[in-house]
């Protein structure tokens, strides 16, 4: 017990950011698709699939979900950084949220680039059942799953050595 202790106090951050990221990522995949569940009913193909815009808007959803969320996470529980100013505050999350507008754009490169991939080598979406609830893992889906990865990582380097460094 004291090992895994040991190596909890010697990860902690990581851990922290990861259990974060992970929640953040969640509520951010929920408000994309969301998104792109009510929006279909108004930006629609000709197969009554979503188009790219609404793809943008999705990511776009999902980005701004996903900034809130970690910020709050990541200022108070992960990096524990006690500035508590109005002033400081504002600062820390206009950087934040700038460094997030990067990865923004690797996210909806990475999905949309993910999505085209997909239709190219002509993926079929199996569905999977699940306490007989039916999920089709659409390219859509796995696009999602891919550019979150990558921005979560990505997002770690920045907030770490950027946003919430230590003075």
């Amino acid at each position: 017990m004291a090992k895994i202790k040991d190596l909890y106090r010697k990860y902690e951050e990581i851990i922290k950011y990861l259990v974060f990221g992970v929640i953040t990522t969640v509520a951010s995949l929920l408000a994309c698709f969301l998104t792109l569940k009510f929006g279909v009913l108004i930006w629609h193909d000709e197969a009554g699939e979503p188009t790219e815009f609404l793809d943008i808007l999705g990511s776009t959803t999902q980005w701004i979900v996903g900034v809130l969320v970690a910020f709050v996470t990541n200022k108070k529980w992960v990096f524990k950084n006690d500035e508590r100013g109005v002033k400081g505050t504002g600062v820390q999350l206009v950087k934040f949220a700038g460094a997030r507008v990067l990865t923004y754009f690797l996210e909806v490169g990475v999905n949309l680039g993910a999505i085209a991939l997909f239709e190219v080598c002509g993926y079929n979406s199996p569905t999977l059942t699940v306490l007989s609830i039916s999920i089709v893992l659409s390219s859509r889906l796995w696009a999602k799953v891919i550019s979150s990865v990558l921005v979560v990582v990505s997002n770690y380097f920045i907030s770490k050595l950027v946003v919430f460094k230590k003075k």
